[in-house]
């Protein structure tokens, strides 16, 4: 839907980069945010005011403003934390830096099940109703997930061509072109949720690495 007022300028928000990593932030901290999620992704983020947010986390409104000073703030902080785990779940831990072709289908795998999954399909539809309105949220989005993947993948295809396993002049390029083929139109169809996507989501990963090695591969 086509919003009517005007996109307000973008909201200078503290994202809470300088928070320390999960396992050692305060448990009221993590309180919050679990039931921040929770809210936001079962009635959206208008319906979900701090005081349902303080209520259903048990703690204070005083507690609540201590860690986020605004439902903006604590919004920020929660699709960075959930843009960079889904990140993480893209991109193994184990890379080999040798089998290329076997990386490329794991990752392509990875994100084929972000977007079957349903919580990485409501954190989807929830950035994307709320971007028009929070501009800065957008750039949160894509600064911890699109972003990040891209320099993983284009690092990675960069030491691939330095091992002499492909000719890529432009890795950075050429890992937005193997994302790009990976998610071809599951994002739309996951938006639309109007049937099963797992054969479509095969068809995808598997012309996404056979595609990209016939392009890339050396002395193909």
């Amino acid at each position: 839907m086509i919003a009517q007022n005007p996109i307000p300028p973008p909201l200078m928000i503290d994202t809470g980069l300088n928070e320390p990593p999960r396992k050692g932030r305060h448990s009221k901290f993590l309180q919050i945010l679990d039931t921040s999620r929770r809210l936001f992704l079962d009635q959206g983020y208008d319906a979900s005011s701090m005081d349902a947010i303080a209520r259903e986390a048990g703690v204070s409104k005083a507690t609540l403003y201590a860690h986020f000073e605004s439902k903006e703030a604590l919004f920020a902080v929660l699709i960075e934390e959930e843009c960079r785990a889904i990140t993480d779940r893209i991109w193994p831990a184990d890379v080999d830096p040798i089998d290329v072709e076997g990386t490329l289908r794991r990752v392509a795998e990875n994100i084929a099940t972000v977007f079957l999954d349903q919580r990485g399909l409501a954190i989807h539809r929830l950035i994307i109703a709320e971007a028009g309105k929070f501009p800065e949220i957008g750039r949160i989005f894509w600064e911890a997930g699109p972003q990040t993947l891209n320099h993983r993948l284009g690092g990675f295809l960069r030491e691939a061509a330095a091992r002499g396993l492909l000719d890529v002049p432009d890795p950075e390029l050429a890992a937005i072109q193997f994302l790009s083929l990976v998610r071809g139109d599951l994002p739309l169809q996951s938006v639309l949720s109007f049937r099963s996507l797992q054969a479509e989501a095969s068809r995808l990963v598997e012309g996404a690495v056979r595609l990209f090695m016939a392009g890339y591969a050396k002395g193909r």
